[in-house]
Order: structure tokens, then C-alpha cells, then sequence
């Protein structure tokens, strides 16, 4: 047994985990898991695997792969270009996963728009139907005005400006028009290492769920690296968490590829190609 294997072997114990307890948790089959605490990596598919089962078996007992691998890079086998390059899997294009919600308010906007105007043109037409002159009153003839009495020079100074009728302001009904509210927006920030960072705007909830595909350790901690869930989610579950209360969470899965975790049904996306990663999400409320 290596250096490196009793380290792992011994974190393992302390966790009170059997092997088939760590496959079951990280997904590697046990007697990878074996061969990595004996040092016996011959039996493993490649130096790319050896190294990602390692760093996978570290944060799974509560040790930091990266520094591991770093201390101990001498004893791992180190991957060729051509391994690497067969080991990366395709990143689905954040394009096609985003962005449908504000496709879908742009493509009802114009239509709320032609609706308001509409309304504002029947209230008008009515409030001038209202206001229509009145038909019913009787004309008179030029006969019938010659007929009048002419008023005298007396009568015209008894009208006092009072009698003279002053025209009615029309009142002006303004129709209000709501302005559509602000979308949710989640933007990616920039990736450090396995640690994927957005900023989620204009959100009314907080919602996370994990569809999970393959069994997964999920672990979810707050802005002071308060561990707020800690366990595995096994294939075929869902897991929602309420973060209301919190402005910053992290979310770290022992398994990433396979496995859906959305905000708000909106996907966040785990930018690494490793196995084990991060996505902090900083909540502007």
C-alpha cells in the first residue's frame, strides 16, 4: 500500500465508510477503489481515470483532491494528450438551455401591446358617445327667428355676466398601461477550477432542485460555509431546497455529469469537465 492509498483508506475509516458504501456514494466501481488504496493503478482503464477516481475518492472522504494530487503527483501515472482528449465530455451549449423565457415574453409583448391599444380606443369612442350633442332638441326656422323680439337696448343692460353659460371642460381619462415585470435572469460569472459562479437577478423565489439521473453526494452550504444539506440523492430522485433566507449558496455534487440542477427551473450549468464540481450562486435581491 502506497503513501497516498493509506491516507485515503484512513479518511475512509474515519467517515465510517465501507467500500461498498464509497461506490455506492462516488459511483466507481469497488475494485478501482481498492486498486487506488493499494497503489495498484495497472488494473485501472488509464492515467486520466487514475487521476480523476483519486480526486473523486478525496472529496468523497472529506480531502482535498487537487492538493493530494499535487503532493503526490510523483506516485500517480501522469495521462497522455490523446486520453485527455477522449475523456472530455461534449458541454451542451448554454444557448439552447437559456434564454427561453425572455424568447417567450418578447413573442407576447407586441400582442399585450395591440390589446391595450385597443382598450384605449373603445374607452375614448365611449366617453364621446357619452358627450354627443343631443338630437332630440327642436330646430328653428328662419320665420321663427324673425318672429323673436328683438331685444331692446334695457334688456341688453339687465345681462348680467352670470346668466352667460360658461362651455364644460371635458375631462381627459387616461388609461394606464402596466409595464411588463422584470425577468429572471441567472448569468454565469467566470469559472475557477471546479467552481462554476453566477449572479441570479430578478428572481421572486429561490427554489433548487436536483433531478438526479445518477447517484450523487450533494452538498449545499450558505455565505459563512454553513453546511446547510449534506447527503446523497440516489437515481431517480428529486431534491428541492428552499434558499429564500440565504443571499449566496454553494452547491457541490460528488457526481455532476448526468445530473440536473435548475433555480427557479432555469438550468444552472457546471462549466468543469470534472466529475466532482461546484456552482456558487450569488442571489441580488
Amino acid at each position: 500500500m502506497t503513501e497516498l492509498g493509506a491516507r485515503l483508506k484512513e479518511a475512509r475509516t474515519a467517515k465510517g465508510y465501507s467500500i461498498d458504501d464509497l461506490q455506492e456514494i462516488t459511483k466507481i466501481q469497488k475494485r478501482y477503489l481498492a486498486s487506488i488504496e493499494e497503489g495498484n493503478y495497472a488494473t485501472m482503464p488509464g492515467a486520466f481515470y487514475v487521476r480523476a477516481f483519486i480526486k473523486q475518492y478525496a472529496e468523497a472522504v472529506g480531502l482535498n483532491g487537487d492538493e493530494l494530487l499535487e503532493t503526490y503527483k510523483s506516485e500517480i501515472p501522469s495521462p497522455s494528450n490523446e486520453e485527455v482528449t477522449k475523456s472530455i465530455p461534449a458541454t451542451p451549449s448554454r444557448r439552447a438551455l437559456g434564454g427561453r423565457s425572455t424568447s417567450k415574453l418578447m413573442e407576447i409583448f407586441p400582442m399585450v401591446m395591440v390589446v391595450v391599444f385597443v382598450i384605449a380606443i373603445i374607452v375614448m369612442s365611449w366617453f364621446l358617445f357619452q358627450n354627443r350633442p343631443d338630437d332630440s332638441e327642436e330646430s328653428v326656422t328662419n320665420d321663427e327667428l324673425l318672429q323673436e323680439q328683438k331685444p331692446t337696448f334695457e334688456d341688453n343692460e339687465n345681462i348680467q355676466p352670470d346668466d352667460v353659460d360658461e362651455p364644460e371642460e371635458e375631462e381627459v381619462v387616461e388609461e394606464e398601461v402596466e409595464e411588463p415585470k422584470p425577468t429572471q435572469q441567472l448569468t454565469f460569472v467566470d469559472m475557477q477550477g471546479v467552481t462554476s459562479t453566477y449572479n441570479l437577478d430578478n428572481a421572486e423565489s429561490y427554489l433548487v432542485k436536483l433531478v438526479a439521473v445518477n447517484t450523487t453526494w450533494l452538498n449545499i452550504r450558505d455565505e459563512n460555509d454553513k453546511i446547510l444539506v449534506d447527503q446523497s440523492v440516489k437515481a431517480g430522485e428529486t431534491f428541492e431546497f428552499d434558499a429564500n433566507a440565504f443571499s449566496k449558496i454553494r452547491i457541490r455534487l460528488g457526481h455532476a455529469p448526468g445530473n440536473t440542477v435548475t433555480i427557479n427551473d432555469e438550468v444552472v450549468e457546471f462549466k468543469s469537465t470534472e466529475i466532482t464540481q461546484n456552482a456558487v450562486i450569488q442571489f441580488n435581491k
